[in-house]
Protein backbone atom coordinates (compact mmCIF):
# COMPACT_ATOMS: atom_id res chain seq x y z
CA UNK A 1 0.00 0.00 0.00
CA UNK A 2 2.56 2.58 0.86
CA UNK A 3 4.35 1.71 -2.42
CA UNK A 4 1.30 2.96 -4.28
CA UNK A 5 1.46 6.45 -2.72
CA UNK A 6 4.93 6.70 -2.97
CA UNK A 7 4.14 5.86 -7.00
CA UNK A 8 1.58 8.22 -6.74
CA UNK A 9 3.45 11.18 -5.16
CA UNK A 10 6.47 10.68 -7.41
CA UNK A 11 3.62 11.56 -10.31
CA UNK A 12 1.74 14.04 -8.45
CA UNK A 13 5.42 15.81 -8.03
CA UNK A 14 6.38 15.59 -11.78
CA UNK A 15 3.38 16.93 -12.48
CA UNK A 16 3.25 20.01 -10.22
CA UNK A 17 7.00 20.21 -11.39
CA UNK A 18 6.29 20.05 -15.25
CA UNK A 19 3.70 22.96 -15.11
CA UNK A 20 5.38 25.04 -12.42
CA UNK A 21 8.69 24.82 -15.10
CA UNK A 22 6.31 25.71 -17.90
CA UNK A 23 5.43 28.66 -16.24
CA UNK A 24 8.92 29.57 -14.81
CA UNK A 25 7.92 29.26 -11.51
CA UNK A 26 9.92 27.49 -8.43
CA UNK A 27 7.82 25.46 -5.57
CA UNK A 28 8.29 28.22 -3.33
CA UNK A 29 6.94 30.98 -5.10
CA UNK A 30 3.91 29.56 -5.04
CA UNK A 31 3.39 28.49 -1.50
CA UNK A 32 0.30 30.29 0.93
CA UNK A 33 1.78 33.45 2.33
CA UNK A 34 1.09 32.10 5.94
CA UNK A 35 2.38 34.34 8.40
CA UNK A 36 5.98 32.57 8.42
CA UNK A 37 6.08 33.22 4.59
CA UNK A 38 5.63 36.77 4.64
CA UNK A 39 8.10 36.95 7.52
CA UNK A 40 10.66 35.32 5.46
CA UNK A 41 10.00 36.80 2.04
CA UNK A 42 10.69 40.12 4.25
CA UNK A 43 14.67 38.35 5.77
CA UNK A 44 15.23 37.53 2.09
CA UNK A 45 17.98 39.68 0.16
CA UNK A 46 17.21 42.15 -2.66
CA UNK A 47 18.50 40.52 -5.51
CA UNK A 48 16.39 37.44 -4.61
CA UNK A 49 12.96 38.79 -3.94
CA UNK A 50 13.73 40.77 -7.10
CA UNK A 51 14.05 36.92 -8.77
CA UNK A 52 11.16 35.73 -7.29
CA UNK A 53 8.66 39.19 -8.63
CA UNK A 54 10.08 38.75 -12.14
CA UNK A 55 9.10 35.09 -12.43
CA UNK A 56 5.80 35.49 -10.95
CA UNK A 57 4.91 38.48 -13.19
CA UNK A 58 6.36 36.32 -15.92
CA UNK A 59 4.20 33.51 -15.35
CA UNK A 60 0.96 36.01 -14.72
CA UNK A 61 1.86 37.66 -18.49
CA UNK A 62 2.29 33.58 -19.82
CA UNK A 63 -0.52 32.46 -17.99
CA UNK A 64 -2.93 35.69 -19.54
CA UNK A 65 -1.93 34.65 -23.22
CA UNK A 66 -2.14 30.98 -22.90
CA UNK A 67 1.49 30.51 -24.01
CA UNK A 68 4.13 28.22 -21.76
CA UNK A 69 7.80 28.82 -21.81
CA UNK A 70 9.93 27.25 -24.83
CA UNK A 71 11.21 23.55 -24.45
CA UNK A 72 14.78 24.74 -24.07
CA UNK A 73 14.37 27.03 -21.23
CA UNK A 74 11.62 24.40 -19.28
CA UNK A 75 14.46 21.43 -19.67
CA UNK A 76 16.99 24.07 -17.82
CA UNK A 77 14.44 24.91 -14.59
CA UNK A 78 14.83 23.57 -11.84
CA UNK A 79 11.04 24.02 -9.70
CA UNK A 80 12.15 22.56 -6.64
CA UNK A 81 15.66 24.98 -5.98
CA UNK A 82 14.89 26.32 -2.56
CA UNK A 83 15.73 29.74 -1.72
CA UNK A 84 13.41 30.37 0.63
CA UNK A 85 13.74 26.99 3.16
CA UNK A 86 16.20 28.37 4.59
CA UNK A 87 14.41 31.60 6.40
CA UNK A 88 11.49 29.44 7.16
CA UNK A 89 13.85 27.04 9.03
CA UNK A 90 15.29 29.78 11.06
CA UNK A 91 12.09 30.98 11.72
CA UNK A 92 10.25 27.39 13.28
CA UNK A 93 14.20 27.42 15.43
CA UNK A 94 13.33 31.06 16.30
CA UNK A 95 9.25 29.94 17.29
CA UNK A 96 10.54 27.20 18.77
CA UNK A 97 13.25 29.24 21.24
CA UNK A 98 10.73 31.58 22.39
CA UNK A 99 8.11 28.56 22.84
CA UNK A 100 11.18 27.01 25.03
CA UNK A 101 11.35 30.23 26.88
CA UNK A 102 7.88 30.80 27.90
CA UNK A 103 7.26 33.44 25.65
CA UNK A 104 3.99 32.63 24.20
CA UNK A 105 3.47 35.56 21.18
CA UNK A 106 6.73 34.38 19.61
CA UNK A 107 5.62 36.12 16.71
CA UNK A 108 5.65 39.45 17.94
CA UNK A 109 9.41 38.78 19.11
CA UNK A 110 10.56 38.16 15.56
CA UNK A 111 13.03 40.80 14.06
CA UNK A 112 12.30 40.99 10.13
CA UNK A 113 15.86 41.07 9.02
Amino acid sequence: MQAMWQRAGTAFRAKVGKELSGHGLLYEDVLIETEEVKLALSRLPKDIMNAREIRLKRAMVLSSQQKRLPPEVVAMQDPWKPYLSPYLDAIEAEKDEMKSLGISDGKSHFIGK
